[in-house]
């Protein structure tokens, strides 16, 4: 059976499950939450091969780089278990229930004093919300950076359901989502007007184009994989910072924060000529799938990227986009 395109398969977010699920928190605190979860990620574990294979080759390629024994058969299982419990603490953050000190941070203080707007390129690490509801709440306590908003391209069409609920549980939640399939003229001078603006766009680079071809290579856990080029072509284009931001679980034993997000420059906004965008790019990408490494070889669970990321399957709408999608 041909494996399908990440953006083709059916979403599996259930709202009746999530409610009950939350509620057995509410209840029983994550001890009552894990056992009512438990046969859930069995049953999900059982019923996605596609799953429990990039799962199993991710986490054998992160064992041969850290020169640890090949991952056993329920490898596969606690990594799944690590994206469920997450999805726990998206819906938690979002609610208000954690607090600034759950979120150990490095690297922003560069990014919040420079008054330009930049690109912000993530991957699907951690618990994201909790970095947009901490942050949003940081950045609106100062003068300086109380006007500057936070603005997600998502593929939303993906993940509807997951947005409606959040959009439940705190209307409030002040991170602008934008939808977007393909960069086209018109979404570009959207984004470079924000960014003019001094805001902050954040995208993720971590999944293969939507309905593009093309693609920039770079080595990830010691193979070459192909990347969406539009994350690392776009500051090129709009003459913007670009900066990473890895989110995952704190590893540090004498930290108190459940989370930690990492900030890091990978482009300053100089001028590129035409004849050298390819290889601003390509230095671009790898810096960032460096940074992506690195956290990942510290908290390898912290990776919800449930596809082969080395040979990833074709979408079907390839031939008809615009030149550059994300």
């Amino acid at each position: 059976m041909k494996e399908k395109h990440w953006s083709e398969a059916g979403e599996k977010t259930s709202t009746a499950g999530i409610a009950v699920l939350l509620a057995a928190f509410r209840l029983g605190g994550r001890t009552l939450f894990h056992i009512t979860l438990w046969p859930v990620i069995v049953f999900y574990w059982l019923a996605c091969p596609e799953a429990r294979a990039a799962s199993r080759l991710y986490l054998t390629r992160m064992a041969q780089v850290k020169g640890e024994p090949r991952p056993g058969p329920f490898a596969s299982l606690r990594h799944i278990w690590r994206f469920a419990d997450t999805i726990l603490d998206k819906l938690l953050a979002v609610s208000g229930f954690f607090k600034p000190s759950d979120l150990a941070v490095t690297g922003v203080e560069e990014l919040l004093a420079d008054p330009r707007g930049a690109l912000i390129i993530t991957a699907h690490t951690g618990c994201q919300e909790l970095c947009q509801f901490i942050g949003q709440a940081e950045l609106a306590g100062h003068e300086q950076t109380r006007r500057r908003e936070i603005y997600v391209l998502t593929h939303t069409a993906h993940a509807e359901r997951f947005t409606r609920i959040i959009g439940r549980l705190n209307p409030s939640f002040a991170v602008h989502h934008m939808q977007v399939t393909d960069v086209g003229p018109q979404t570009a001078v959207q984004l470079s007007e924000l960014l003019q603006a001094g805001h902050w766009v954040v995208i993720a680079a971590d999944r293969t184009p939507i309905g593009s071809n093309t693609r920039v290579k770079v080595l990830f856990l010691g193979k070459e994989a192909p990347l969406a080029m539009g994350p690392f072509l776009l500051p090129v284009l709009l003459r913007c910072p670009a900066w990473s931001m890895i989110c995952t679980r704190e590893t540090n034993p004498a930290s108190r924060a459940r989370y930690r997000v990492q900030f890091a420059r990978v482009h300053d906004a100089a001028p590129v000529s035409r004849a050298g965008r390819m290889q601003a790019v390509g230095r671009m990408a790898q810096a960032w799938t460096r940074n992506l490494e690195e956290a990942l070889l510290k908290s390898p669970l912290d990776w919800f990227n449930f596809f082969d990321f080395w040979h990833p399957a074709q979408s079907s709408r390839s031939g008809k986009s615009r030149r550059h999608g994300v």
